[in-house]
């Protein structure tokens, strides 16, 4: 029997609907030059804050003379994509589609805006207090749980910087959560079921985010369960990405609002909220140079 759908779930997709554009119906349609016209935003609509994030981000930098409109998509392969070809002029990604529109677009792009949550990002190895396993040479015949294949904090990172301090993942048995947990629409949850993971004991050792562990070891009885045993050197997450021949002035002023955001203005403190940030700070490529030396190696 088909199961029945309730009417909000039917209004979300519709709203969907209303505002995402498959990239393949764009492409005949002509597109503004860089610098003229409205500014077109893409982001991956994985949860339904996304809509209330962008609605209120559009109408905040139209307020301030900024002509901008959004364009949502389905995953993030597509909206690399899409910013490859123009379809939009700025994307806000995850750590690895920033690096990987970074490698696809030759080494050129700008790393514009960043929540004050996405710099100084560290991954950590955690498993149970009784495992036996203390240092990375223990891990020879562990099973270790990975996240999301798209995740860089809890995946692909983390074996980037095992594998240079020359862990043999021959000897390991790698889970992989990818099937399970994000199916293409958010990767950043990842940590959160890695860690549910090797609670329920499916592995013996999980890659979780620095963040998230302090918050699991601050819970009753946290410390009690798990340990951390290695972390990661510091890496960038989230961020507003552009192309390199996007307008050099309205890429200046796109930061300056963003990061002149205060929660106290009209539909700013949700924006704020739903992100997760206090702050949005100009961004940085620096904290990316091992994920896209991890992406071009792959």
């Amino acid at each position: 029997m088909p199961r029945r759908i309730s009417a909000g779930f039917v209004f979300f997709l519709a709203t969907i609907a209303a505002v995402t554009v498959r990239s393949e119906d764009r492409s005949s349609q002509p597109l503004a030059a860089p610098g003229k016209g409205v500014v077109r935003i893409g982001a991956v609509a994985y949860s339904p804050g996304v809509v209330t994030v962008f609605n209120d981000l559009r109408q905040y930098l139209n307020r301030h003379e900024f002509p901008c409109d959004y364009v949502l998509y389905s995953n993030y392969d597509a909206l690399v994509a899409a910013l490859d070809r123009r379809e939009i002029d700025i994307a806000w990604n995850t750590p690895l589609a920033h690096a990987q529109y970074h490698v696809r677009s030759g080494g050129a792009s700008q790393t514009l805006v960043m929540r004050d949550v996405d710099f100084d990002v560290r991954a950590v190895l955690v498993t149970r207090v009784d495992s036996g396993i203390n240092s990375l040479a223990d891990l020879a015949g562990k099973r270790l749980i990975l996240g999301s294949a798209d995740a860089a904090e809890a995946t692909v990172l983390p074996l980037f910087y095992l594998k240079r301090d020359k862990v043999d993942f021959d000897k390991i048995t790698t889970i992989s959560l990818d099937k399970e947990v994000d199916f293409k629409g958010n990767p950043c949850c990842s940590p959160s079921h890695v860690l549910q993971a090797l609670n329920e004991g499916r592995g013996d050792v999980g890659i979780v985010t620095e963040s998230l562990w302090r918050q699991a070891e601050a819970a009753p009885s946290g410390k009690q369960k798990l340990k951390k045993f290695w972390t990661s050197p510091a890496f960038s997450h989230c961020v507003f990405t552009a192309s390199k021949d996007f307008d050099a002035t309205r890429a200046k002023r796109f930061t300056e609002l963003m990061t002149a955001m205060t929660g106290s203005e009209t539909g700013c403190g949700e924006i704020m909220r739903l992100e997760g940030t206090k702050k949005w700070l100009p961004g940085s490529p620096a904290g990316f140079t091992d994920l896209v030396e991890a992406v071009r190696n792959k």
